[in-house]
């Protein structure tokens, strides 16, 4: 019998709509989980065809293949609403159970075929006569030469032996200690960029953590992470498409930078070995030219000077000429353009670097730095704007900055976006009238800042700069495996505009920068608006 045609199709697609609104009870998440199990059911049969075995029963398939894709997408969610189903299907067994309980006894089966080989030669060939072959134990003693309690005392140390190592086993082999990997990027984000189904997914993030040094088979996937290969194969396609894997002569290769607690470490000791003629020296000059940057009159520039040093540095680092230059980054499969970052933390090394560090963002004239209790803020979703709330909440932000924050500007229904800015924390309402929480340049203000107080101060750290670079481009060197050397130039990028960070953070630890009681306290501490 031929696979499903397409007039036998097109009968059963309200039924599995039916079947597919009872799991996830929403009309657009049906009709989407429809159209991905009629896509699998289609590839399945096609590969069928291909190796010539006919379906011999295509609507069975189809609802294997259907719990199938269920079952992944509930694996892939932190949360899910399920309904009961009330009709019968034809095969109501779990394809994916199948497939993970046969690749677990495959595995569990290699496992016996190698203790028993290792075994000596009267309890291998014990073991195999009596319990393969179902010989009794009579027989299997005349075989042997041996009397019959000889052989059951060998029956009885060999299952202590498989049990022994079938605990062994348990404890060890088919235990793993997972990675938690943090994901970034460095580029222009997407709404739904890939890197955010990585983050929800701890397979696809110890997958990656255990192909970044050397290459891996699924088999052997499969073995160190005591995951069923059918799971590993799928997320290992899904990876390979959007080129965060790359894969040669059947083994898979991480394709993206991952740092770990003990690399971050190394770059710090770098830094640190040029805190007084670099570090130092920034926050030193800044401060000494206090005077001549008040004087510039910019929004903001009556702050603490502990306070305005967080937003200074930031900005100065920004401008600091660097000997390698950041590659342009490519064009992703998710429409996204940027390079995908990875953060192996599950090592812990002390270290210095204890900020939470989210890296600098830039969004049409806004300029914010998200590190220590403040990495994380939802000025980020602000400068963004990917959704319909956010983009209000900006475009009404610029309006009040280009009107100097006069509250007629705001209509009467734009009260209420007011009221979300006002309570988010980026304007603050007195009797007085509105007042922006975030430093504010002009053009020329900006301009004078640049040439009288960061100019002189990057000229004369060139040779230092340059100093700086070289060692850290042994050390980024040294941290690739040799199918990421490809990525080096990235990395030393990466490496060098690092120098914000931890200027900040030796500036920190110094005293020098104020410290804030809590992230409402920090987070606007690094925000800018600059005219352009």
């Amino acid at each position: 019998m031929p696979a499903i045609d397409q007039e036998q199709l097109v009968a059963l697609m309200p039924r599995l709509l039916r079947w597919a609104w009872s799991k996830t009870g929403s009309q657009e998440q049906a009709e989407d989980l429809t159209q991905e199990i009629l896509l699998q059911y289609l590839c399945a049969a096609g590969r069928e065809k291909t190796a010539g075995r006919p379906v011999r029963e295509p609507e069975r398939l189809l609802w294997r293949v259907a719990r199938f894709v269920w079952l992944k997408r509930l694996r892939q969610l932190t949360a899910h609403r399920t309904v009961p189903l009330q009709e019968t299907h034809p095969d109501p067994r779990d394809l994916s159970a199948d497939a993970a309980e046969q690749d677990e006894k495959a595995r569990q089966a290699a496992w016996v075929r190698q203790r028993v080989m290792n075994l000596g030669r009267i309890q291998r060939e014990a073991m195999v006569l009596h319990y393969v072959h179902q010989l009794p134990q009579r027989e299997v003693a005349r075989r042997l030469g041996v009397s019959e309690a000889t052989l059951r005392w060998h029956l009885f140390e060999t299952r202590k032996k498989l049990r022994e190592g079938a605990s062994d086993m348990i404890q060890t082999e088919f235990v793993y200690t997972p990675h938690k990997l943090g994901m970034g990027i460095n580029g222009q984000d997407t709404p739904n960029n890939a890197i955010n189904r990585i983050r929800e997914s701890l397979l696809m993030q110890n997958i990656c953590c255990a192909c970044y040094h050397e290459g891996r088979t699924p088999a052997e996937l499969a073995d160190m992470l005591g995951v069923a290969r059918p799971y590993i194969e799928h997320d290992l396609k899904w990876l390979t498409e959007q080129e965060l894997l790359r894969e040669g002569s059947g083994r898979y290769y991480t394709d993206f930078l991952i740092t770990t607690s003990r690399q971050e470490a190394e770059m710090m000791r770098v830094f640190e070995a040029h805190k007084a003629t670099l570090c130092d020296a920034i926050t030193g000059h800044l401060l000494a030219n206090e005077a001549v940057i008040r004087s510039i009159g910019f929004t903001g520039c009556d702050r603490p000077m502990n306070k305005l040093l967080w937003l200074l540095i930031y900005l100065f680092t920004r401008r600091l000429p660097m000997l390698t230059d950041m590659p342009e980054p490519p064009i992703r499969p998710d429409g996204g353009k940027y390079w995908p970052l990875g953060f192996d933390r599950t090592e812990p090394v002390d270290s210095l670097r204890c900020f939470d560090y989210n890296g600098s963002m830039c969004n049409d004239g806004f300029y914010w730095f998200g590190l220590h209790n403040f990495g994380q803020s939802e000025i980020e979703d602000v400068m963004d704007a990917w959704t319909p709330e956010y983009r209000q909440l900006r475009q009404l932000l610029e309006k009040l900055i280009r009107s100097g924050f006069d509250r007629a500007c705001i209509s009467d229904g734009e009260q209420y976006i007011l009221a979300q800015l006002i309570e988010k924390g980026f304007v603050s309402s007195s009797a007085d009238g509105l007042a922006p929480n975030f430093v504010i340049f002009t053009k020329v203000q900006y301009d004078r800042l640049y040439q009288e107080v960061f100019r002189p101060l990057a000229e004369r750290l060139q040779e230092e700069v340059c100093r700086l670079s070289a060692d850290l481009h042994s050390v980024a060197a040294a941290m690739l495996p040799p199918h990421l050397q490809h990525l080096a130039r990235l990395s030393q990028a990466m490496a060098e505009h690092d120098v914000a960070y931890t200027t900040e953070l030796f500036a920190f630890h110094d005293s020098t920068l104020y410290h804030p009681i809590d992230k409402r306290d920090g987070e606007f501490l690094t925000l800018a608006y600059i005219f352009r």
